[in-house]
């Protein structure tokens, strides 16, 4: 029998540069499992733990929410079974990143258009950027009403 492996928290964190609270909130939401508690009451992690760990982190790399982290696991829990979820599950991702580089596009377009208001040199009473940005405030308040 193979002697595995056992990490503390410490070692999880170094290993996967995330941070002691981060492997701890995996925990809680049940993503990962201690392989045993010590005498010491330490727990100890095997290297499941810490491939599961990796597997969470390259997901968050990718904007992955935690509701679509849970659900590729629960997917990879059954291996037999046709990948088409876990493709599905791809494909909604990345319309929401497509649309969100779509709205980013569109935030850098109305920051441009507010660093070019300010192209003279003059006070913050009057900046131009802080007037349309209470101007774009109040017409926004006027448009909700």
């Amino acid at each position: 029998m193979k002697n595995e492996p056992n990490y503390l928290i410490k070692d999880l964190a170094d290993k996967t540069g995330l941070s002691h609270d981060t492997i701890r909130f995996y925990e809680k939401k049940q993503l990962i499992q201690p392989s045993f508690r010590g005498s010491n009451n330490y727990r100890y992690y095997n290297d499941d733990a810490l491939k599961r760990l990796l597997f969470i982190k390259r997901c968050r790399a990718l904007d992955m929410t935690l509701k679509e982290i849970q659900s590729l696991i629960a997917l990879e829990q059954n291996p037999e079974q046709d990948c088409s979820a876990v493709n599905n599950l791809i494909a909604e991702h990345l319309q929401h990143v497509e649309s969100r580089i779509a709205e980013l596009l569109t935030f850098r377009l109305q920051l441009q258009q507010l660093r070019q208001s300010c192209a003279v040199q003059s006070t913050v009473d009057q900046c131009q950027i802080l007037k349309k940005l209470e101007t774009a405030d109040e017409q926004a308040c006027s448009a909700a009403k």
